[in-house]
């Protein structure tokens, strides 16, 4: 299984960083009630980083008073159970 350690920012709240799968994640995602959140699915499958293998980042309205991002990069892999 793959961990990944991320770190949620968005304006007026406090930064969110674990290390969790994406699966788990995606979970997080849906729970918080953050301002235009797209599919977690979504921002997770399109926010690769092209030019580092297992990095990612995903910023909504960059610039305006809902913005808020997520970076995250692979940590590492353990076997399943």
């Amino acid at each position: 299984m793959t961990h990944y350690a991320w770190t949620l920012t968005a304006h007026g709240r406090q930064d969110i960083q674990k290390v969790t799968t994406l699966a788990e994640l995606e979970d997080i995602l849906r729970i918080l009630d953050l301002p235009g959140l797209a599919p977690p699915a979504w921002i997770i499958a399109n926010g690769w980083a092209h030019d580092v293998p297992g990095h990612g980042h995903y910023t909504h309205n960059e610039g305006s008073k809902d913005e808020w991002s997520l970076t995250w990069t692979k940590v590492g892999d353990t076997p399943e159970a």
